[in-house]
């Protein structure tokens, strides 16, 4: 089983201790002979696979209280900056500490995977492509050059953004090209059996290890010198990328989501988590035709839809100034639900569900506006298309990661633009610019991130400033009023004074300041910016 104890983190089966935070992590040797102090990759691999899916979580439960989610009726628990966004130092730490202990774990297995290995050795780096970019596009300059040496380096220095995002696109072609090469027979049973994204797929890590170098690009044009922009004809992930060591309904291996906002394996709620938040007016925006009418998805979301959503540990009419009585959910039901009795789709599925690292539909997106931006070929419209479809058929995904309802995409696209025939948001064609139709695209990602990948909806928004919150008659935000609530997604205790009301970054770990401080950047988190941001 993939989550004993003795290999449920490197970080404990390895023995290894984050003491410097990304500075640090070494062998803790000791005489006890049932702890082990090292392991192989095809132990390694799984287990790092299944935590790169667990850190998604909180990355996304960060962003959601940035883009999507409001404090439902003045919970006390929302303190420590999150209302006002003056985060301190340690704000968000963990997402730091855990990044670099999933990048040690990879580079565990590139350094312990003997010759005629490669076909792990590349799964790790493109995995290590992954954690890199989600850190840049969190902190911007990290250490990189001289990480996850353990003892050889405990105060690495830290490396421009740009010039990892560089490095990192070289690392991805290699491993495209080393994927792309292989064929099926080719791929050993020991990696088909560790392989807890694709079950041994080449064709789909060739295709992720794709996207993701067409990510970098997509973010980093006229920023990052790339050695080639040029995005391998394999094409894009068309698929969902879903971890799933066989989660079970028990308690350390449910499916992380279900486990922090669902239920644990006895039955017992998460102590609040859910009924402590609203969905914004903003985001509803995009659902119940403020903006743009989509029944269909605001009932996969939420419970009892656009007219009385509930949340689902019960229903609880909630109203807040500048918000409607409607409260966040995790999926619809009709009744309360329990840990026995759910819908099983939805944001949040099951304990069985597996867990998505990237979606389909963001996949396509960025297709959509690369060949708007030109830097690869094809039909714009046709990828803008699939990545709403995609993003329809994932909230249909059952516990079983297969879509469920009779849900019909084909179906449900023509229903959405005929609905919203005005709307440019939905109807590509209606968009006159290529500004325009980068407008669209970022606009309906930011519905497929809703709940799931929240913190990539915050990237999105600071790089291209979509959705828009500006309100063309004054060329400035929309106001905080109840008139223009649903509008804008700020927080109306702000400190920010940037023009948005929100911060520009997350600041670095009081840890880093700590061991680390001579080589940390100094930053500002209502000024300093990610090196794409606009």
């Amino acid at each position: 089983m993939l989550f004993k104890n003795k290999i449920k983190s490197l970080s404990l089966g390895l023995g290894l201790a984050l003491t410097f935070t990304s500075c640090e992590k070494a062998l803790n040797i000791n005489d006890n002979p049932n702890q082990a102090v090292n392991s192989t990759p095809e132990l390694v691999l799984p287990q790092a696979l299944v935590q790169t899916a667990r850190n998604v979580v909180p990355y996304n439960t960060a962003g959601m209280r940035l883009m999507y989610i409001a404090n439902g009726g003045g919970v006390s628990g929302w303190g420590g900056g999150f209302l006002d966004y003056n985060w301190p130092s340690g704000h968000e730490a963990a997402r730091w500490s855990d990044a670099y202990n999933n990048l040690t774990d990879y580079q565990y297995v590139i350094n312990n995977s003997v010759e005629g290995n490669e076909i792990f050795i590349q799964a790790a780096e493109v995995m290590k492509a992954y954690n890199y970019m989600g850190l840049v596009d969190t902190y911007n300059d990290v250490p990189y050059t001289e990480a996850l040496q353990g003892n050889a380096n405990i105060h690495p220095k830290y490396d421009k953004g740009q010039d990892i995002y560089a490095d990192l696109a070289k690392k991805l072609d290699v491993a495209t090209a080393f994927f792309k090469g292989l064929s099926s027979s080719d791929v050993p049973s020991s990696f088909k059996n560790a392989d807890v994204l694709f079950g041994g797929n080449n064709t789909n890590w060739a295709k992720l290890s794709n996207t993701l170098k067409l990510k970098l690009v997509v973010k980093g044009k006229g920023k990052v010198t790339f050695a080639s922009e040029a995005i391998d004809g394999i094409g894009i992930l068309t698929t969902d990328a879903i971890v799933n060591p066989k989660f079970a309904k028990i308690d350390g291996k449910q499916n992380p989501m279900w486990q922090l906002w669902g239920y644990s394996a006895s039955g017992a709620g998460p102590g609040g988590w859910g009924t402590q938040f609203l969905p914004t007016p903003f985001v509803m925006a995009f659902y119940d035709g403020s903006k743009i009418n989509d029944e269909t998805r605001a009932n996969l979301i939420y419970a009892g839809g656009i007219g009385s959503p509930k949340n689902q540990l019960g229903d609880l009419s909630v109203t807040a100034i500048g918000i409607p009585p409607s409260t966040w959910v995790l999926h619809p039901e009709s009744g309360n639900i329990s840990a026995s009795n759910y819908v099983g789709y939805g944001v949040v599925k099951g304990p069985a569900a597996g867990q998505p690292i990237l979606l389909a539909a963001e996949s396509n997106f960025l297709a959509s506006e690369a060949v708007v931006r030109g830097i690869m070929s094809g039909d714009a419209k046709a990828y803008f298309e699939s990545g709403i479809a995609a993003a329809y058929l994932y909230l249909n995904k059952g516990e079983s990661d297969a879509v469920t309802n009779g849900a019909n995409a084909v179906t449900y696209l023509a229903n959405y633009k005929a609905d919203n025939a005005s709307s440019a948001l939905v109807n590509f064609d209606l968009n006159t610019t290529n500004e325009k139709k980068i407008e669209a695209i970022i606009t309906q990602k930011y519905i497929a991130f809703n709940l799931l990948f929240s913190h990539e909806a915050w990237n999105e928004y600071r790089r291209t400033n979509y959705p828009s919150i500006i309100n063309p008659a004054t060329n400035a935000p929309y106001t905080n009023s109840r008139a223009n609530a649903k509008f804008t997604f700020v927080s109306t205790e702000s400190s920010a004074s940037a023009r948005d009301k929100l911060p520009t970054r997350v600041p670095y770990p009081n840890t880093e300041l700590a061991y680390n401080g001579a080589n940390v950047p100094a930053v500002d988190k209502f000024t300093s910016k990610i090196f794409w941001a606009k």
